[in-house]
């Protein structure tokens, strides 16, 4: 990660390299991966997601539901339906 790099959000300059789990949903259907490489903003804990990593999902969702490749493996999750009061 750039050295000389700034927060956008509190304009903070250290940051920490983490692994966390990301959904990517588009047109209601969703890649779940479960070691996202994410940079977390020491003073804020404002996300900031790896481009290369971001694009690397993006191709895999697409090779799933346009090519129909198999994905790593699949797994369920419940669903939490929220109602407004």
């Amino acid at each position: 990660m750039n050295e000389n790099r700034k927060c956008h959000y509190c304009g903070g300059g250290e940051f920490e390299d983490r692994r966390m789990r990301y959904v990517y949903s588009r047109k209601e259907k969703h890649l779940f991966v479960p070691d996202m490489p994410v940079d977390v903003c020491l003073s804020c804990g404002m996300i900031f997601y790896h481009g290369p990593a971001l694009l690397r999902v993006e191709e895999q969702f697409k090779a799933i539901y346009e090519r129909h490749e198999p994905a790593a493996r699949y797994t369920q999750m419940p669903v939490l339906e929220l109602v407004a009061d």
